[in-house]
């Protein structure tokens, strides 16, 4: 009660006077024009004045004595012998001319009524609506509506500040529905915000809006367009593998401003919001930009300190289209997408191989036994021998296509009466992969993915000032795939060998029922086989429903809006696995002469060609999310101050079927009350402060609360008139902005779920002394910390808006730094005579991130016929270690304070060896090292290289710089758009245990034929170093050093992931509005669109992006047709 009390209160103090025809004036005023006389009742009233000035001419100025006099009574005698008289509609008071009284015969009048609304079919208040050609009119109410008495053959002229004045032509219609379009300087006037809504020019915090036109591309995942056009976004691709259903399988990372938290298990992803739901990053990639309404990515403290505890890795806003009232609104998409692989690894042909192979033998020992005769070498790839005899096999050919061809349709119907407002969307994706299926095979091994999208918004007008928003989605997702993991198999093609046996042999007069008899001793051997050994069905749904009610209670408070919502998400997820077991055989014999050939079968007994489910195969598992908010809102305006206050309650709880204890049976909930409360004074300057206060169950009941605040402040310069008259015909725009802030994160951990309760594990049988025999015993995994808290950000940013020559060059620059506070860790210093057997978990981590994010935007119209739009982003984070716990026995140059989180440790490679002599004057470094190995760098100088050597190398393996760069030019009825990115200062590996030739009859890499240490290439840093058939870490044991907290390796395979990608190339042409009149459509567009044409990178084995997973499912080059009509 004390709460509502406080916001009766300040609603109230807030509040301007109320506007009735009974209002009284106290004036005297001698010999004034009318204009001044409308002014003093206005400033007593509040009253406005809709006039004809030409008509103002006409009355002479005037005297008034009243005191306590009500309005029309005043009016009546100052317009008593004029020409003039007025009439009331709420708060407005309009003149008009006197009727004439004549016998002339009256044109009969009717009744016209109607709604305004802005471009987004938001009802516009105050609106005027006038007779064209005359003073008469009325202004519109807080829904937009209106009444006016005209003749039939009149015409209506309405406006509103801000929007470009419209005139409709009557032709006798009694209902008539106005949108008005904002002019050119106030088209971005709105931003959303956290729960809200501001004038852009009024914001303090860090927002960067996106156009949801430049995320379309020809990809069914809305994710895979961030990189490079979200300026603060850092992202890039892992892939290409069609239809992810989980969260590990997709084919994009992105984080906004970088990974600040260094916990391993902690949640450093972006809070993501669709209409007010909470909602995943498999729900964001499934989003048809069609569907978007604005697109907001909130990155600094003040923006998100209301969402608290999950506001500290940024929140990204989506609003979907809503309704409108008026006639149906129907666009139908279809595009035809072919799909290829950007980049494919090459591998040495198979006669090669065997060469390179006998080669690798003898460089180490020259007495070596080739592995390959001549005679083999001869008859491998001859066409005068059986390819299954002596198999020259391209496993990459055999088991893909060279592309697939893929799918993308879309229905979107707007419309509505007075009542009832409506968008609905239906959307489908069919992907495909390139996988063969062998035509013995009774199943289809390929990747079949059908993706449906299905949405509906409802907009019902319940009463004057009281609406209910009722909107649903529904995602469906059915996959059929091979049973093998499709990156795998895709790495499988370098493991295999391209010689040893074929993919599948002819039947022989033994074994000749209708199996496909394939090569190899094993099935991990034969990755034909590991495709073709089974499938499986998977299916993903989300389905959302959220009921907001608002009322809007102007009546009762002027500014006062008051919303409740209740929102439910549901999940499932389901995989039915069903496999066979391969026949398997090797090549008996074979005759020459006869051409007839005997097979050894190696699995007969236990090979099956029925389908059953494997063990422990399928499942599935289903999650519910309810949310529920109530939220209060007031707006007011006095003179020059602008003032807000936004109150939100909010309790969200998820249930979910997956779960490995009994504490994960809990549902996870939490609580949270927020405030905002913004200050504006003339338009110029602007103050604003929030907070967030939230509860977690994951803590110990003293630390369930956590309170973050934040402030921010803008002045906007350019309105200052010590500026303005210097630089108004070229400065358009200049804001500063400066904000600081907490915001918390809950999610420091993912297991152990409660980490102020102990975890016990299952018996084991470790002994905790050493000696002891080894019995089963019970083990504590993880000890209690009830200390434990929130992990905290501390953000501050600077910001600087910027528009030229009345908006066509336009820049927005950030400047930030964010502390992050408790970040949860494991207590490394410990001493060990404490007797705990794993290390305990407490707040003791902190970290630093500082950045940039810029933007720039030019925008020209050459002439009615050619303009264009060139945008471009570039985004810059580094976060570094300022405190963490670690082992104090470890070398000063290995301890992690002061660098880069996420950078390698690994040893530094000076190059290689040249000789003999070079060997037996360096430091010790293991394995069997002969010239054309690695040498590296001796640290501490004790002449030995061992772990004590290694030290931070390299570039970080999340990217410091992400930019990008696009245009858009239209000319007359054709469009031309194009669009970049690029990235750089991001370090990988290529796994030197990965790509090692020959070790498991794995493929060798063109790129290791074409540039290894030979005698006749004794370059310092040949792409590979000296050949041999045995692991490299035989020779360089440091290339693989690992233990349960990290893994080594070396500079020598570092690389830097530096590249410039053109991401898309669109030419499209728009049907001439005359031939669209006459086919009854609104736009027909036709268009041809190229998605990874092409990538600029020094590195050229795999596709660069990619990083160390160069083995993953290839990135993918799209070429599509497609048409969008609306009608």
């Amino acid at each position: 009660m004390k709460l509502h009390a406080f916001f009766i209160i300040f609603f109230v103090s807030l509040a301007l006077p109320g506007v009735a025809q009974e209002q009284t004036v106290t004036l005297k005023l001698t010999d004034v024009n009318l204009y001044e006389l409308f002014d003093a009742i206005r400033k007593q009233t509040g009253l406005r004045f809709l006039y004809n000035a030409e008509q103002m001419k006409e009355v002479p100025k005037v005297s008034v004595d009243a005191k306590q006099e009500k309005v029309k009574d005043v009016l009546m005698k100052v317009l008593a012998n004029t020409p003039l008289t007025f009439e009331y509609d709420k708060d407005v008071v309009t003149l008009v001319k006197r009727e004439a009284t004549n016998s002339e015969p009256q044109v009969k009048l009717i009744q016209v009524t109607g709604r305004v609304v802005d471009e987004k079919g938001n009802p516009i208040p105050g609106a005027t609506v006038l007779i064209q050609g005359t003073s008469q009119g009325v202004a519109t109410d807080v829904e937009g509506r209106y009444t006016i008495n005209v003749r039939p053959t009149d015409a209506l002229r309405v406006s509103f500040v801000g929007y470009k004045t419209e005139v409709v032509e009557l032709k006798g219609k009694t209902k008539v529905n106005v949108r008005l379009n904002p002019t050119a300087e106030n088209i971005e006037e709105v931003t959303v915000v956290a729960f809200g809504e501001q004038k852009k020019e009024s914001v303090v915090a860090s927002i960067t809006t996106v156009d949801a036109k430049t995320l379309k591309s020809s990809s069914s995942d809305l994710t895979t367009q961030f990189a490079g056009k979200i300026p603060g976004m850092i992202a890039w691709q892992t892939g290409g593998l069609p239809g992810a259903l989980t969260e590990e399988e997709m084919n994009t990372k992105f984080y906004i401003r970088g990974i600040t938290s260094f916990q391993t298990n902690a949640n450093i992803d972006p809070l993501i919001l669709i209409d007010g739901v909470e909602s995943s990053k498999l729900d964001l990639s499934r989003m048809a930009p069609e569907d978007i309404e604005s697109f907001s990515v909130l990155k600094d403290a003040s923006a998100t300190a209301m969402y608290g505890a999950r506001g500290a890795n940024g929140v990204i806003l989506i609003t979907t289209k809503k309704g409108e009232e008026g006639n149906v609104y129907t666009t139908v998409r279809y595009e035809a997408v072919v799909s290829t692989p950007t980049r494919k690894i090459e591998v040495v042909d198979p006669v090669t191989y065997m060469k390179m192979y006998n080669e690798a033998l003898l460089t180490r020992n020259p007495n070596a036994m080739p592995q390959y005769n001549m005679e083999q070498i001869d008859r491998t790839g001859s066409k005068n021998y059986p390819s299954w005899v002596y198999p020259a096999n391209d496993w990459y050919k055999i088991l893909f296509h060279d592309h697939s061809l893929n799918h993308r349709a879309g229905l979107n119907i707007r419309g509505g009466s007075r009542l009832v407002q409506y968008y609905a969307s239906l959307n489908y994706n069919r992907d495909e992969g390139m996988l063969k299926t062998d035509k013995l095979n009774q199943f289809d091994c390929n990747i079949v993915n059908n993706a449906f999208t299905f949405r509906t918004n409802l907009t019902i007008d319940l009463n004057a000032g009281i609406k209910l928003l009722v909107n649903t989605t529904a995602s469906y997702d059915k996959y059929h795939g091979p049973l093998a993991d499709v990156s795998q198999a895709y790495q499988m093609v370098f493991n295999a060998s391209p010689v040893n046996f074929a993919p599948t042999y002819p039947a022989d007069e033994a074994h000749y029922w209708p199996h496909i008899l394939f090569g190899g001793s094993t099935v991990g051997d034969n990755p034909y086989a590991a495709i073709q050994q089974g499938y499986t069905e998977r299916s993903r749904y989300s389905a959302t429903a959220r009921a907001e009610y608002i009322h809007n209670l102007s009546s009762l408070l002027k500014g006062l809006e008051l919303r409740a919502s209740l929102a439910l998400n549901k999940t499932g997820y389901y995989a039915n696995p069903l496999t066979t077991v391969p026949f398997l055989y090797e090549l008996d014999n074979y005759d020459f002469e006869t051409g007839k050939h005997t097979l050894k079968a190696l699995n007969l007994d236990n090979g099956r060609r029925t389908l059953d489910k494997p063990y422990n195969g399928g499942g599935s598992t289903q999650a519910t999310q309810v949310s529920y908010e109530i939220r209060g809102l007031h707006t007011a305006a006095w003179g020059e101050h602008q003032t807000s206050l936004t109150a939100v309650m909010n309790a969200q709880e998820t249930t979910t079927s997956d779960y490995s204890s009994a504490l994960d049976v809990i549902p996870q909930r939490n609580l949270s009350f927020s405030m905002r409360g913004t200050y504006g004074f003339k338009d110029r300057y602007f103050l604003e402060a929030s907070f967030g206060y939230n509860g977690s169950e994951r803590f110990d009941h003293n630390h369930q609360w956590g309170f973050f605040p934040a402030v921010g402040g803008a002045w906007v310069v350019s309105k200052e008139r010590f500026l303005a008259d210097h630089t108004a015909h070229w400065l358009s725009f200049l804001k500063l902005r400066l904000s600081w802030g907490q915001v918390g994160n809950d999610g420091i951990i993912s297991t152990p779920r409660f980490t102020h309760l102990p975890v016990i594990d299952k018996p084991t049988t470790n002994s905790p002394r050493p000696g002891e025999l080894m019995k089963a015993r019970y083990k504590v995994s993880s000890y209690p910390n009830e200390k434990i808290e929130w992990e905290i950000a501390e953000q501050a940013n600077l910001g600087v808006e910027l528009k030229l020559f009345d908006g066509i060059f336009e820049v927005n620059a950030d400047f930030y730094q964010e502390i992050r506070h408790n970040i949860l860790d494991y207590r490394r210093t410990v001493p060990s005579s404490m007797g705990l057997e794993e290390y305990q978990l407490a707040n003791v981590g902190k970290a630093r991130s500082r950045g940039i994010d810029l933007s720039g935007k030019i925008q020209h119209a050459f002439s009615n016929d050619l303009w264009i739009i060139l945008n471009g982003t570039f985004t810059y984070s580094k976060a570094i270690y300022q405190k963490i716990e670690e082992a104090m026995d470890k070398p000063a140059w290995q301890m992690k304070k002061g660098h880069e989180i996420s950078q390698s440790v690994g040893y530094i490679a000076e190059g290689l060896f040249r000789g003999q002599a070079e060997i037996d004057n360096s430091p010790v470094q293991g394995g069997d090292v002969m010239p054309g190995d690695i040498r590296y760098r001796d640290l501490n100088g004790d002449g030995v290289i061992d772990v004590n050597d290694a030290t931070h190398i390299g570039f970080p393996t999340t990217p410091r710089v992400i930019y990008g760069f696009s245009g858009f030019i239209n000319y007359k009825n054709w469009e031309f758009s194009f669009s970049f990115q690029g990235s750089g200062k991001r370090g990988f590996f290529m796994d030197p245990m990965q790509i090692n030739p020959f070790v498991n009859n794995k493929a060798m890499l063109k790129a290791i034929y074409e540039d290894h240490w030979s005698e006749d290439n004794m370059k310092e840093r040949p792409f590979w170093p000296r050949l041999s058939t045995q692991s490299i870490n035989i020779h360089n044991p440091q290339e693989y050093w690992a233990n349960n907290v990290e893994q080594r390796t070396s500079t020598y395979f570092m690389r830097e992931c530096k590249f410039l990608r053109c991401t898309a190339i669109e030419l499209g042409y728009n049907i001439p509005r005359k031939l669209m009149t006459r086919l009854r459509m609104q736009t027909a567009k036709f268009y041809a669109r190229v998605n990874n044409p092409f990538l600029i990178s020094n590195f050229k084995v795999w596709d660069v992006e990619l990083g160390s997973s160069g083995f993953n499912y290839p990135i993918q080059r799209t070429f599509s047709l497609g048409m969008n009509i609306s009608f």
